[in-house]
């Protein structure tokens, strides 16, 4: 078994959460410190609001919220980890391996068969030494895709033939 993914996705994803916490704190500070001089409540909540619309559209182009914290590779299936969900997801259910991109950042996204706890779609970094090199990042999706199709090959192969698969 080998980790195919960032992993610090966990602690990446925790440090996005972290600093718009603290964009709202300094941009929230100065009508909480109370002095009615510096600035009043309405400029700092029309910040605030601009602040969150902000926010709300990296996390729409960049998808944070929606990584998986680990992905290992453990031969004929990939163990999924995201928060507190860890699952097990067979090559044969994975439909399609893509590479989509969003404000610099590079994700592998499964697109499954059939939905699962985790979505009809599970996105991961691919691990850091791939993402400066995005031809790397292809290969590395396409070589996933071919398993998967193999995969589904085979398992078809035994339905056919009324066989159970090996395992």
């Amino acid at each position: 078994m080998r980790v195919i993914s960032f992993r610090s996705t966990a602690l990446f994803k925790r440090g996005a959460a972290f600093s718009v916490a603290a964009l709202a704190a300094v941009v929230m500070a100065p009508s909480l410190a109370g002095d009615p001089g510096r600035q009043n409540m309405v400029a700092n909540l029309a910040s605030l609001a601009m602040l969150g619309v902000f926010c709300i559209y990296v996390l729409a182009k960049t998808h944070v919220h929606l990584l998986a914290d680990e992905v290992t590779d453990a031969g004929d299936h990939l163990r999924v980890q995201r928060g507190r969900t860890v699952m097990a997801v067979p090559l044969a259910d994975i439909g399609a391996v893509t590479v989509a991109s969003g404000a610099g950042m590079h994700r592998i996204v499964l697109h499954l068969v059939a939905p699962s706890p985790l979505g009809p779609r599970i996105e991961f970094l691919p691990q850091a030494g791939l993402w400066s090199n995005p031809p790397a990042i292809e290969r590395a999706a396409a070589a996933l895709a071919q398993r998967s199709l193999q995969a589904r090959g085979a398992r078809g192969s035994h339905r056919a033939s009324g066989r159970a698969p090996p395992g």
